[in-house]
């Protein structure tokens, strides 16, 4: 049973790694901006095995890629890090909810929670001296919460298509 759920970790962390490597690809309008699509593995972790396991895929996804780029501890990693811990606990409270939550509704939530706590790292690690209260700032952190929206509807469309869903004991 345990080296059937390694291999399982193992294919979802490598899953993850190269949605995160594909993703590099897509055109985006910032270029830190992400679609989300290596969420998609712990999404899978959530529906298929248990909250630890999302964790995991979480973490080593997050480790690994800041070995792999050499952002390690970096102010990236930092903030992939934290709001990707936030995002995922979020989606993890959410999944407790399943029956009553689509997995749209779920991915929504854990991608709106992301861009707001990246938003918040990011103020207090590099713009804390700068004043906040301005429309252009206002605007940017509205169109971006949109987004991360937009993100969580497409990986949570893309999990519904993947038809995950196992049937929960009563």
């Amino acid at each position: 049973m345990v080296d059937r759920r390694r291999k399982y970790l193992t294919a979802l962390v490598l899953l993850a790694l190269y949605l995160s490597l594909v993703e590099t690809l897509i055109p985006k309008p910032f270029p830190w901006m992400k679609l989300g699509l290596a969420n998609i593995a712990t999404i899978i972790a959530l529906e298929k095995f248990d909250s630890k396991m999302g964790l995991e895929v979480l973490l080593l996804r997050v480790f690994i890629q800041g070995m792999m780029l050499g952002t390690m501890f970096s102010p990236s990693f930092i903030i992939s890090l934290i709001s990707g811990g936030t995002s995922t606990l979020l989606t993890i409270l959410l999944f407790r909810y399943r029956d009553k939550l689509s997995l749209i509704a779920i991915c929504i939530g854990g991608a709106f929670v992301h861009n707001l706590t990246q938003l918040i790292v990011v103020y207090f690690l590099l713009f804390r001296n700068i004043s906040i209260m301005s429309k252009s700032i206002f605007i940017f952190v509205w169109g971006f919460l949109f987004m991360g929206c937009i993100s969580g509807l497409i990986t949570g469309l893309i999990g519904e298509k993947l038809q995950l869903r196992r049937e929960r004991k009563k």
